[in-house]
């Protein structure tokens, strides 16, 4: 992921937008035939899309094409610069403008989220958004439900209040170097599994742990440093960093 480094690492009032159906409209524009598929079948339809690529590289060329152009075309009619543009994916686009026009003839931009908060790690390469009920957390590494919640925390901290931001930041580090709940600790496997972790210990490392094992371990063994380091230094400290200097 590929955040502009000349954008502030908090932000307000962000907008989120990507081409609708993307590829299955540049297809239907194009004149190929799609007819074998069902465009409100999500799954299918990007099964049968990806046949397609997959035996045909010019329609590869077609969609990658046509999506670079569109994108281009809606940041140019908008009079979208450089730094309004937080990151540009391959079929959309967040910024700190709105889209107000369609460059005639071209498939629609829809606007997929509006967000408050927009919070950027300070490598730039994850961020938390929060459009006020549901919070987006993107490109943190094995992130699970129980740091997703200090993430969460973190989103929505009281911005406008400087003494209120870092007491909470210093509470949340509190509650992760200081509970003692092994469960907090404990990185699923896989998103399905319930019964076997890793964790990370102070003298070993990462280590496979099951659940039973969870329930007796000494929580003085683990680093709980390491999670901090590793889920929430990066955001606490772009904060830190806006907040100080502002």
């Amino acid at each position: 992921m590929n955040i502009n480094n000349k954008v502030n690492l908090f932000l307000t009032d962000i907008y989120s937008y990507d081409i609708t159906s993307c590829h299955y409209n540049i297809l239907k524009k194009s004149g190929i035939d799609i007819s074998h598929i069902d465009p409100t079948n999500k799954i299918q339809r990007n099964t049968q899309i990806g046949l397609m690529m997959r035996s045909n590289p010019r329609i590869v060329n077609i969609l990658r094409s046509i999506t670079i152009s569109t994108i281009d075309e809606y940041l140019l009619k908008n009079d979208i610069k450089e730094d309004d543009i937080i990151i540009r994916q391959y079929d959309g686009i967040i910024l700190k403008k709105r889209i107000k026009e369609t460059p005639e003839g071209y498939t629609p931009l829809e606007l997929k989220n509006f967000f408050q908060s927009f919070l950027i790690s300070i490598d730039r390469n994850k961020y938390i958004a929060y459009d006020g009920n549901i919070i987006k957390i993107k490109g943190v590494p094995y992130l699970y439900n129980e740091m997703r919640e200090f993430l969460n925390q973190l989103i929505k901290i009281n911005f406008l209040n400087k003494k209120s931001i870092f007491k909470s930041l210093e509470k949340i580090k509190n509650d992760i170097l200081t509970n003692e709940n092994p469960f907090l600790y404990c990185i699923p496997v896989n998103d399905d599994s319930e019964e076997n972790f890793t964790i990370f210990l102070k003298d070993y490392g990462e280590v496979p742990i099951s659940k039973s094992m969870a329930h007796i371990i000494d929580v003085s063994e683990i680093d709980k440093m390491k999670y901090f380091e590793h889920y929430i230094r990066p955001f606490t400290e772009s904060i830190t960093l806006e907040f100080i200097k502002g």
